[in-house]
């Protein structure tokens, strides 16, 4: 019987004990994602190299095995101010702390330490991939006329794969997402200036190393350096320098809200942000600057944060 790419459930929940199977379940853990990739077996190939009395390919050994999974997830609210996101375990599993208001906001900020993880279950057509201890990356992408993406690249130390049949997924907590546009996304401003934008793409830059030791595996979160790129539509010197301010390494706030009802807004921010060398574009016959970004914390851990509200 063929098996069907598009026939995926992914089930996600945080675990207890890092590397503990949390068991997620349909009903409760689903996960709605697009332009899924999936590694089921990543490592390293031992040649065993054997001398033999006659010649011949003598195999491999697999070591150091581990999964990776990418995906990307609509970015939307929770339908509830100050209820998390059905994406909220993923974010707590790229290194970043939940803090919820209860029927104000839900904020994610980044943190260097007691990172969490989840199980994912990845059950492609009545096979089920079981990948435990879960920690990744998430990068962020807007840009006008297209629906906003937190795109998630998680790496797991590998479960059982087994026969399972599908579950049933339960995806009613995912909230239908707005395109980005100048009604849907009313702000969005960096340095102090509002300047029409082509597109914003962040990235959270965790390191993640699968830690596969004599008596102990996990999968580690072990640095990280928050990046993006800002296009946004040129304006006279007067208005801003951004040579200047890449030469002088000016740091200034970075901030867009996406979304006007509460329920379904997503607020993200940058306290310290440094320009890099601009690169000049042409969008549509208009003068475009592509700006690098390096997010640096202010106190510490919070040179990206994501409010939901």
């Amino acid at each position: 019987m063929a098996r069907y790419f598009r026939k995926l459930v992914l089930l996600a929940k945080t675990e207890t004990t890092p590397g503990t199977d949390a068991v997620p379940t349909g009903a409760a853990n689903a996960i709605l994602a697009t332009n899924v990739s999936f590694t089921p077996i990543e490592g390293e190939e031992v040649d065993r190299d054997l001398m033999l009395p006659y010649l011949g390919d003598n195999g491999i050994v697999l070591a150091g095995t581990h999964a990776k999974i990418d995906f990307e997830i609509e970015i939307a609210g929770s339908g509830t101010a100050g209820t998390a996101p059905a994406y909220g375990p993923l974010l707590r599993a790229c290194g970043m702390a939940e803090v919820v208001t209860a029927g104000t906001s839900v904020v994610y900020n980044p943190i260097s330490g007691s990172f969490e993880a989840v199980s994912l279950y990845a059950n492609w057509d009545g096979v089920n991939h079981i990948l435990l201890g879960c920690r990744g990356n998430v990068s962020l992408s807007f840009a006008p006329g297209k629906i906003p993406h937190y795109k998630f690249a998680l790496v797991g130390l590998l479960g059982t794969v087994a026969d399972v049949a599908l579950p049933t997924a339960t995806l009613t907590a995912f909230k239908a997402p707005l395109v980005v546009s100048k009604a849907n996304t009313p702000t969005f401003a960096l340095h102090g200036v509002s300047a029409p934008g082509e597109s914003l793409d962040l990235d959270l830059g965790q390191k993640v190393e699968p830690r596969l030791l004599i008596g102990f595996e996990s999968i580690e979160i072990t640095d990280r350096n928050a990046s993006g790129t800002a296009v946004i539509e040129a304006r006279p010197i007067a208005t801003i320098n951004w040579f200047d301010k890449a030469q002088k390494r000016t740091r200034g706030a970075l901030s867009l809200i996406h979304g006007t009802v509460a329920g379904n807004i997503v607020q993200i921010d940058a306290p310290q942000v440094e320009i890099g060398k601009p690169s000049q574009g042409n969008s549509q016959g208009v003068i475009t600057y592509s700006l690098p970004l390096r997010l640096c914390p202010a106190t510490g851990n919070d040179e990206l944060t994501i409010t939901v509200k």
